[in-house]
């Protein structure tokens, strides 16, 4: 659309129209005549019909609104339409009742969460990353407060699948492959502490099945020394060390 003038005329009448509907849904009465009101419909349309590519125009313009709920929620941003005022496009959620305080700022499709957004929960955890259907999907970073764990990677329907590197406090960092949140194929350990029989500094890697090692494993400790063992479902079978012929057998 090359005409200036046309252009903001089009967009005017749309901008009208809306607030007529927003009016409308408000108050159950259109702020006019129902004249003037089908005469305004009217002339966009002869306009769209004379002019194809300006309709892009007006339905990419943002409605924006302010919503509460019955739970206390409050929504701030773009909404679907007049007509159905649901969150959809950029805007802001959050509740803060005494009990919950939580912040959603991102992107909205259908009234959910739906794209990229941040969601914080004070005390609790917060997610910053992609979504759908207001889970996390895609990449992302999850932050849990009380048990102070990060895992940064990829995720589907909320839970980690893919690649991604878990932090679980001082004790150790995981990082490999996920499946519904558990490690699942190539995989990495390593203590940031002593913990059980690992000293700080070890690393594991290897095979894991459902967040077992399965397979064949290495063990590096921080000394440069390496075991090779194998594991039948989270349970060592046999090892030696890296150079060594014979293996150790491990009773059942």
């Amino acid at each position: 659309m090359r005409n200036k003038k046309i252009k903001t005329d089009y967009l005017k009448k749309r901008e009208l129209l809306n607030s007529y509907n927003f009016y409308k849904a408000e108050h159950k009465k259109l702020p006019v005549s129902e004249e003037e009101y089908q005469e305004l419909k009217d002339e966009i349309l002869i306009l769209e019909s004379r002019y194809p590519s300006i309709k892009k125009m007006g339905d990419d313009l943002i409605i924006r609104a302010t919503l509460t709920y019955g739970d206390g929620r409050r929504y701030n941003g773009a909404i679907k339409s007049a007509e159905e005022q649901i969150p959809h496009g950029y805007g802001t959620m959050s509740l803060n009742d005494g009990k919950l305080d939580w912040d959603y700022v991102g992107e909205f499709k259908d009234g959910v969460y739906d794209g990229k957004g941040e969601f914080v929960s004070i005390g609790y955890y917060s997610y910053k990353g992609e979504w759908k259907k207001s889970h996390f999907h895609g990449k992302g970073k999850f932050v849990n407060e009380q048990t102070k764990e990060i895992y940064e990677g990829e995720f589907k329907d909320s839970r980690k699948n893919g690649y991604g590197v878990l932090l679980v406090a001082d004790q150790f960092r995981t990082e490999g492959q996920w499946k519904d949140d558990e490690l699942h194929g190539k995989g990495k350990i390593t203590y940031l502490k002593d913990i059980e029989d690992q000293e700080k500094g070890t690393i594991m890697k290897g095979n894991l099945k459902k967040g077992n090692f399965d397979g064949l494993c290495e063990i590096i400790y921080p000394d440069g020394e390496i075991l090779d063992c194998m594991y039948v479902n989270g349970k060592r079978t046999k090892a030696k060390f890296r150079g060594e012929k014979k293996w150790h057998i491990y009773k059942k």
